[in-house]
């Protein structure tokens, strides 16, 4: 009872074998799990580990829409553990002396205990996802994944550690740690507002924005305001969001906390409304509510034009402008 962490630990010191897996009570693999990882795992000698995809189910076990972690190629992956973890812990299939020498789970943090070590890990070497979607996540209402202090508390700990304290003016600190820092204090604004907590959400968001102002022109950043309070397991769901709901929400919200900023926040302003816009657009466009989406869209390139240089964006006004006739007919 001395935690995850020391848990895990202990399963280390017993282990015999050249890999470690770790998979939770309340989590799964889908039978291909250990056949795929170890099959990428060992075709390249020098990376420490690999990762996959992973699906949500509820409480009950049965599949929820919404998908997790993201499959990158080594460079990509160390820069994605700066924003927290790629994949679940049970994504992950990890070369043992990797881990070891890495100095194994840190037993003083309560909570996401395996990003700091990943990071630790991808100091020296290289791990890559697996595009398929090879773990099962549950999601269980009270688990520590859903106290959103604790997990932040701990998020701040692992970088402390890891790139040093938050102290001193950011605009000293290395370009890592400010977007290490910035994403850290996202993640906490928006599990906040997903459970319904809009206050404390735009609160974390602007502390983030403070460090990093660039963390408002992301479009992850963009998407996630455009769900809203959306839970886990059906965020991005776009059938069931209500998209006319969120707007005036996410718009008020996002000019409160541009309003009377810094230079730095002025500078953005106009790019982060248009990928607020754009995130609406492509979620009315996944919806079907082309007419909406073409809106959203047109919204998004007044206050950006410079999204018109991107090809999907492009793309997808040609679509929406020809309508869903035209568009049927040309394909």
């Amino acid at each position: 009872n001395a935690g995850l962490s020391a848990a895990r630990n202990t399963g280390i010191g017993l282990a015999q074998g050249e890999y470690l897996a770790f998979l939770d009570a309340d989590d799964s693999w889908e039978a291909a799990f250990l056949e795929e990882t170890l099959s990428a795992l060992t075709a390249q000698a020098k990376l420490a580990g690999v990762y996959t995809r992973a699906l949500f189910t509820n409480a009950q076990g049965v599949r929820l829409p919404m998908e997790g972690g993201i499959a990158l190629d080594a460079a990509n992956t160390r820069r994605r553990l700066l924003r927290g973890g790629a994949a679940p812990v049970h994504g992950f299939v990890v070369r043992a002396q990797a881990v070891r020498d890495a100095g194994l789970f840190d037993t003083a943090l309560t909570s996401v205990e395996d990003w700091d070590l990943w990071l630790r890990i991808t100091e020296h070497g290289s791990m890559v996802g697996i595009p398929k979607r090879l773990a099962r996540y549950r999601l269980v209402a009270g688990s520590m994944s859903t106290d959103v202090e604790r997990m932040h508390r701990n998020r701040i700990a692992v970088l402390t550690k890891n790139f040093g304290a938050p102290e001193g003016s950011p605009a000293t600190w290395p370009l890592e740690k400010c977007e290490a820092y910035a994403w850290a204090h996202q993640a906490a604004a928006i599990q906040y507002m997903s459970q319904g907590q809009a206050g404390p959400g735009w609160e974390k968001l602007a502390q983030a924005a403070a460090i990093w102002p660039e963390i408002l022109i992301q479009p992850e950043t963009a998407y996630e305001l455009a769900c809203w309070d959306q839970p886990r397991g059906y965020r991005g769901q776009a059938d069931i969001l209500d998209l006319e709901r969120n707007e005036p929400l996410v718009l008020a919200g996002l000019a409160r906390l541009l309003a009377g900023g810094h230079e730095e926040l002025r500078r953005v302003r106009s790019s982060a409304f248009g990928q607020v816009y754009l995130a609406f657009a492509m979620l009315a466009d996944q919806a079907g509510r082309w007419g909406l989406a073409r809106g959203y869209l047109l919204r998004a390139i007044l206050h950006d034009r410079h999204l018109l240089t991107d090809q999907g964006v492009a793309r997808r006004l040609v679509k929406l402008m020809a309508g869903k006739r035209l568009t049927s007919v040309l394909r």
